[in-house]
């Protein structure tokens, strides 16, 4: 079956394999060639590729989402980063992903305290009796 993992800027992979097993929010799933389609998203971890001729490659995943029909299995992750070492994997770019997730939740907050902020501030305004 066909494989293909795509990043928002590049196709990681894209290759034939035998199996692949991949995680998603209810746990490990395993797909061989002729899979009943499926379609489910995918949580931050690494993607297990075995090929046709038995070697391994895995592909840290950042979520994303799947798709798979008998013949393909496509997936979409914000950040996807291929390779056949799979503790580098593991313990940097999954590290990596991590590190940048909290870097979102930090900024997101931020932002929210801004804009709440900004709209107390508005509101009082105007019950000063200031008009906008």
């Amino acid at each position: 079956m066909r494989l293909q993992v795509m990043s928002c800027t590049d196709v990681v992979l894209d290759q034939e394999a035998v199996h692949v097993t991949v995680e998603d929010p209810t746990g490990s799933l395993g797909i061989r060639p002729g899979h009943a389609p499926l379609v489910t998203p995918l949580v931050q971890g690494i993607v297990y590729v075995r090929t046709g001729t038995g070697s391994d490659t895995y592909v840290a995943v950042n979520g994303g989402g799947m798709v798979v029909t008998p013949a393909t299995i496509r997936i979409a992750s914000r950040q996807a980063v291929a390779g056949s070492d799979l503790r580098h994997l593991e313990t940097t770019v999954l590290h990596q992903f991590e590190a940048e997730a909290e870097a979102d939740r930090t900024n997101h907050t931020a932002f929210e305290k801004m804009r709440l902020s900004f709209l107390r501030r508005v509101t009082d305004f105007e019950r000063s009796g200031g008009r906008l």
